[in-house]
C-alpha cells in the first residue's frame, strides 16, 4: 500500500505520545513493504524533505521553533498545504491525526475520491469518572488542556470535526471510543480501537541511566498532568519516611512545558530542593528537574533506573509512558481515568489511585517503595500486559487491517 500519515508534528522534532506512536507505525509499515510518506509542519531545524528509517518525511508550512506553540496562522497555512498535497497526490489510504489537518484532509479526500482514516487520540471532554465519588475529584474546566472559555468556543468545532463522515475513525483505547460515542454522538459502527504499540527492541537496547530516582514523573509539564500533585505527594512521602527513621527519597521530573518554572518554584516552597541553609538538616525528599532530554532513549534510560513511575494525569488518550515503563520493568502508579485503567489492566499491571487524591497517591508510593514483593508482582504483570497487548507487531497488523478494510 501507498500510505500517507498527516499530523501537525513529527519525530524526532517532537516526542509526545502521538508522535512516538506514528513514528513506530511508519517504521513498522515500511518494514512490511509499504510505501509510507509522513506530512507534518516545519519544525525547528527540519529540512523540507528527508528519509528517516525508510519513511519519506515532508515538512511544510511555517517553521515552528516550539512544538508547544502553534500560532493560528501557521495552523491555517498547514491546513491549506495538506489539502493541496492530498488533492494532487494519490495514496491507497490517508491516515490523518487531529486537529488542524482533519477538515482539510477530509475535504481533499472527498474531492479526489481517496480513502481516509481519522485517528483520534483524545478529546477535550473530560472522560466519565469511574465512580460518582471520583466525579468531583477528576478535575475539569481549566484543569484540562482547554480552558472553560476556550471549550465554549472550540467545543462545537471539535464536535463538527468528529462527526465528519470519515471512512473510519481509529481510537487508541476503548475509553476514547466511548467518549466519542457518548459525548460527541459519533456512531460506534464507524469506529475501531487499535491499541498503541511500543518498540520493545529499542527499549531493551537503551542503556540504563547512571542517574537514579526512587520516583519518576515523565511527560509534559502541563495542567492536566498534575506535576503539582506529584510534588505534594513526594513531600508527604519524604516526611512520612523521616518520621519512621528511613532514608530520604530522590524524585525526578523528566520533561518540559509551560508550567515548568511554576513547578520548580513549588518544589522550592515544599523544601524539595537540596542546597538550602548551611548546616540545616537535609531534605527528607528531593526532586531533580531534568527538562527535555536529548532523545527518547535517554527518557527510557531514566525509566529503567527509577524505582517507581508516577502518572498523576486526569486526562489521557492512552498513556504511552505507562506502557514504556512496564516494558522497562518499572512499576507504575497512576490516576484512575478510563484510558489509563485500560492500559494498566484495571489495576492488575499497575496501581490506580482516585484522581486528585494526593493523600492516596502518597500512601501508594510509600507502600511500593517499602514492598519489594509488590513491586516484583507489578513488574511481572506489566511485562505480560505489554507482550499481550502493546507489541509493535500487533499494533502494525491492526492498523494494516484498518487500512485494508
Amino acid at each position: 500500500m501507498k500510505i500517507l500519515i498527516v499530523s501537525e508534528m513529527s519525530v524526532p522534532y517532537a516526542v509526545g505520545g502521538g508522535e512516538v506512536r506514528c513514528g513506530l507505525l511508519a517504521r513498522e509499515l515500511v518494514r512490511r513493504g509499504h510505501d509510507v510518506t509522513w506530512l507534518s509542519m516545519r519544525q525547528r531545524q527540519s529540512p523540507d524533505e528527508e528519509i528517516i528509517d525508510g519513511v519519506r518525511h515532508l515538512h511544510r508550512g511555517l517553521r515552528l521553533a516550539d512544538p508547544m506553540s502553534r500560532p493560528l496562522f501557521a495552523m491555517l497555512r498547514f491546513m491549506l498545504t495538506a489539502f493541496w498535497h492530498v488533492l494532487t497526490h494519490r495514496y491507497t489510504i490517508v491516515d490523518c491525526q487531529p486537529y488542524a489537518p482533519l477538515p482539510a484532509v477530509w475535504l481533499a479526500c472527498v474531492l479526489s475520491r481517496q480513502k481516509m482514516a481519522a485517528t483520534i487520540h483524545d478529546t477535550s471532554n473530560r472522560p466519565p469518572a469511574a465512580s460518582p465519588a471520583q466525579a468531583g475529584q477528576a478535575g475539569g474546566g481549566d484543569d484540562q488542556w482547554l480552558s472553560s472559555r476556550d471549550r465554549f468556543i472550540v467545543g462545537p468545532i471539535e464536535t463538527l470535526l468528529y462527526r465528519l463522515p470519515y471512512r473510519r475513525i481509529v481510537t487508541d483505547t476503548h475509553g476514547v471510543r466511548q467518549t466519542l460515542a457518548r459525548s460527541f454522538g459519533v456512531s460506534d459502527r464507524r469506529m475501531v480501537t487499535v491499541h498503541c504499540g511500543i518498540d520493545t527492541d529499542a527499549i531493551a537496547s537503551a542503556p540504563e541511566a547512571a542517574e537514579q530516582a526512587d520516583v519518576l514523573f515523565a511527560g509534559r509539564v502541563i495542567p492536566h498532568k498534575h506535576v503539582d500533585d506529584f510534588l505534594d505527594a513526594i513531600a508527604m512521602v519524604g516526611a512520612a519516611r523521616r518520621a519512621r527513621g528511613l532514608a530520604p527519597i530522590r524524585a525526578a521530573v523528566v520533561g518540559g512545558g509551560p508550567l515548568l518554572d511554576e513547578m520548580q518554584a513549588r518544589a522550592e516552597g515544599l523544601g524539595l530542593v537540596p542546597g538550602g541553609v548551611a548546616g540545616a538538616e537535609p531534605p527528607a525528599a528531593t526532586v531533580e528537574f531534568c527538562g527535555n532530554l536529548p532523545d527518547h532513549a535517554a527518557v527510557i534510560g531514566r525509566m529503567k533506573s527509577a524505582g517507581v513511575l508516577v502518572l498523576p494525569s486526569t486526562r489521557e488518550g492512552f498513556g504511552l509512558v505507562l506502557a514504556e515503563a512496564m516494558a522497562c520493568g518499572t512499576p507504575c502508579v497512576a490516576y484512575d481515568v478510563p484510558a489509563v485503567r485500560e492500559v494498566l489492566a484495571d489495576g492488575e499491571a499497575g496501581v490506580l489511585v482516585a484522581p486528585r487524591d494526593v493523600d492516596g497517591l502518597a500512601r501508594t508510593i510509600d507502600r511500593l517503595l517499602n514492598d519489594a514483593a509488590e513491586r516484583e508482582r507489578l513488574i511481572v504483570a506489566g511485562r505480560r500486559q505489554v507482550a499481550e497487548y502493546f507489541a509493535a507487531d500487533r499494533f502494525a497488523e491492526g492498523m494494516v487491517a484498518v487500512y485494508a478494510s
